[in-house]
Parts: C-alpha cells; sequence; structure tokens
C-alpha cells in the first residue's frame, strides 16, 4: 500500500499485510533461528550482535537429546572462540514437581561453562524435553563481565518437571561477546529450534 494512499484513507489494522526488505524501529527484533532437526554436538549462535541493539534474547523451545539424563550447557563466545577456564560464576534455583518442599539453590564459582542452567537431567523419552529462554545483558559492552539470566522447564528423565533459575556471568576480563554455544553435558541435541532476538 503507497504512502500517499495510507495518508488519504487511513490504515485498516485488519486487514492483512506483507513487508519485504528490513523493518526497522522495533524494540525486539528476530535476527536469527536456528532449526536442528537430526543430531548435532552443539548449536553455536554467533557474529549476530551489533550496535543496534543493548540486550538480547535467545529461546529455545521444544528441545531434544539423544541421550537420557543429561544436561544443556551454556558457554560463552568472543571474536568468534569459546571462552574457556574456571571463571564460570552462577547460582541457580531448582524446584521439582514431584516434592514443594523440593527447592534448593546450586552454586558454583570456579566452573568451565554455565553448567545445567538449560535443563537438567532431560529425558529422551517420547515427550521429554526442555524449554528455555536466555537474557544477555549488553554483551557488546567492553566495561563489564559478560552477565545473564536463564529461565528453563524441562521434563526428566523420570518424568518430574524442573524449574530452573540462573543468574550468572563470566568473570574473567570485558571483552565484548560475539554469541554463545548451547551444549549438552555429552551426547547430542536431536532436535529443536533457538530463536535470537535483539531488544533496543
Amino acid at each position: 500500500m503507497a504512502l500517499t494512499k495510507v495518508q488519504a484513507e487511513g490504515l485498516n489494522l485488519a486487514d492483512t499485510f506483507a513487508f519485504t526488505g528490513t523493518v526497522t524501529g522495533a524494540d525486539m527484533a528476530l535476527l536469527h533461528t536456528t532449526t536442528v532437526s537430526s543430531n548435532v554436538g552443539q548449536v553455536q549462535i554467533d557474529g549476530h550482535f551489533t550496535s543496534a541493539f543493548k540486550n538480547y534474547k535467545v529461546i529455545g523451545s521444544n528441545v531434544h537429546l539423544d541421550t537420557d539424563n543429561r544436561n544443556l550447557n551454556l558457554k560463552f563466545m568472543s571474536g568468534g572462540s569459546l571462552l574457556t577456564g574456571s571463571v564460570h560464576r552462577s547460582s541457580m534455583l531448582k524446584l521439582q514437581s514431584n516434592d514443594a518442599s523440593s527447592l534448593e539453590g546450586l552454586v558454583e564459582a570456579t566452573d568451565t561453562e554455565f553448567a545445567k542452567c538449560l535443563g537438567q537431567n532431560i529425558g529422551n523419552a517420547t515427550g521429554e524435553h526442555t524449554n528455555f529462554e536466555i537474557t544477555l545483558y549488553d554483551p557488546l559492552a567492553t566495561d563489564n563481565f559478560k552477565a545473564f539470566s536463564a529461565r528453563a522447564n524441562n521434563m526428566s528423565d523420570i518424568e518430574r518437571m524442573i524449574l530452573s533459575h540462573t543468574e550468572g556471568f563470566y568473570n574473567n576480563g570485558q571483552a565484548a561477546l560475539s554469541g554463545i554455544e548451547i551444549v549438552p553435558s555429552s551426547g547430542n541435541i536431536a532436535s529443536g529450534v533457538f530463536k535470537l532476538y535483539g531488544l533496543r
């Protein structure tokens, strides 16, 4: 619809619209999608951070592992390479559906990755999977330790719902991040959809 027609007739929001090119100015924009349909060792989402956005969100949905009773972990990337070292700090709250009193806290000060934050004890039987949401705070800044929040819900290997909420940061230098890696504790990611959004 031409802009002159919109100005003359107004815009009926009940209409159906198709856009080509890039729609700019949105406070939240889809930047990248990875769809896994057969076994891969990890999913890397790298090279999509730009100055157009301050924060980023990654949503993983219907993620299945090929091996029973495994965890799904998070790693940071800088300059296209994985950040390593025993400098991953995190605090997690975990609750299981079989027991209202099962709330527990898990802390890590010297881990080599952000372990279990995207699902833990994930089952691989029919219907068992994990879903998660990661928020990355100002990953391009060069004056901060890179921090994230992650929330996950997953079906365990004994069919319990596990809810987890994790906060963490990488305690070694202030270099800008270029991306993340999502990786099982062992085995493969069998399927799932992973979407990266930019937040202004």
